[in-house]
C-alpha cells in the first residue's frame, strides 16, 4: 500500500521536518489509524456517549467491538517500542503522529491500545 502524504487529511497537521522522517511503514499505519477514527470512532461517539450514560463504569459494548476490529486490523498496541514481539516497529516520533490522530476521539486510543480495559474497568 503506497500512500501519497500531499493533499491527505492524515498528514496535513504532521510538519515536513517529521513527515521527512516517517518510514514506510509508520506512513501506513499513520494513513490506517485515520481512517479508522475517521470511519469507526468519531461516527461511534454518540453511541458510545450514550452507552456510558448508562452504565459510567462499565466498558460500553461498542468500545469492545471496536477493540476487536482494531486488533484485527493491527491497530493495536501501537506505542510498543520495537523489542516487544507484538510491536508495530514504530518509532515515538511515528506514534506521536499516530496518537495525535486518535486524540480526535477521547476513548479512540483505548480502542488502539491493550492498556485501554484499564480505564474502563473490563477487556
Amino acid at each position: 500500500m503506497t500512500v501519497a502524504m500531499d493533499d491527505n487529511p492524515a498528514f496535513t497537521r504532521i510538519p515536513p521536518w517529521v513527515k521527512a522522517k516517517l518510514s514506510p511503514k509508520a506512513i501506513e499505519l499513520i494513513q490506517k489509524v485515520h481512517d479508522w477514527v475517521e470511519t469507526e470512532c468519531i461516527p461511534a461517539e454518540p453511541i458510545v456517549k450514550a452507552q456510558l450514560a448508562k452504565s459510567r463504569w462499565k466498558t460500553p459494548d461498542l468500545i469492545r467491538e471496536l477493540r476487536k476490529k482494531a486488533k484485527a486490523r493491527g491497530l493495536f498496541n501501537l506505542f510498543l517500542p520495537k523489542s516487544f514481539v507484538e510491536s508495530p516497529g514504530l518509532t515515538n516520533l511515528e506514534y506521536a503522529c499516530c496518537a495525535e490522530i486518535m486524540g480526535r476521539c477521547y476513548w479512540a486510543a483505548q480502542v488502539n491500545l491493550s492498556f485501554g480495559h484499564l480505564c474502563y474497568g473490563g477487556t
